[in-house]
């Protein structure tokens, strides 16, 4: 194969892809996401909390990251190594802070060992009960005994 047969040297950038006749609906669209009631969130149990706040932050940084909610990894990799950076962080650091009407730590957001003790972190402030995420509580565990700082 020659690169005259790869290449249709006939159609110019104009050809290709014009912005002025793009339509709104060829835009790319963030994913829609409900943020859960804070108040409803308070009087439901530890566990159907924990539950919800997970789907709420998987969405979120789904959302963000454009992938499936179920896709993102919330326990074996830290917020960074899933590409959530200082600008991204910024983001989801409002978005949760104006659904949920409680203190996002920007900074521990980006330096959260997993999602997971994000997800624990919230859902604490939201019901104040002292329960754990069971995948943070293990992600802090081996990092404790690795030596690393536990962040969340």
């Amino acid at each position: 194969m020659t690169v005259d047969t790869c290449l249709d040297t006939r159609k110019g950038w104009d050809d290709w892809y014009d912005a002025d006749d793009a339509s709104a609906d060829d835009a790319p669209r963030k994913a829609e996401v409900t943020a859960p009631d804070p108040a409803a969130l308070a009087l439901a149990d530890p566990a159907e909390r924990l539950r919800v706040v997970d789907r709420y932050v998987r969405e979120e940084i789904g959302r963000a990251l454009g992938v499936a909610p179920h896709l993102i990894d919330t326990s074996g990799r830290p917020m960074r190594s899933l590409g959530v950076g200082s600008i991204m962080g910024m983001e989801l650091q409002h978005r949760m802070e104006a659904a949920l009407h409680v203190e996002v730590n920007l900074q521990r957001l980006l330096l959260a060992n997993s999602a997971a003790e994000l997800i624990d972190c919230l859902a604490g402030q939201l019901g104040g009960d002292g329960h754990t995420h069971p995948r943070a509580a293990e992600t802090s565990e081996r990092h404790r005994r690795s030596g690393a700082p536990v962040t969340a």
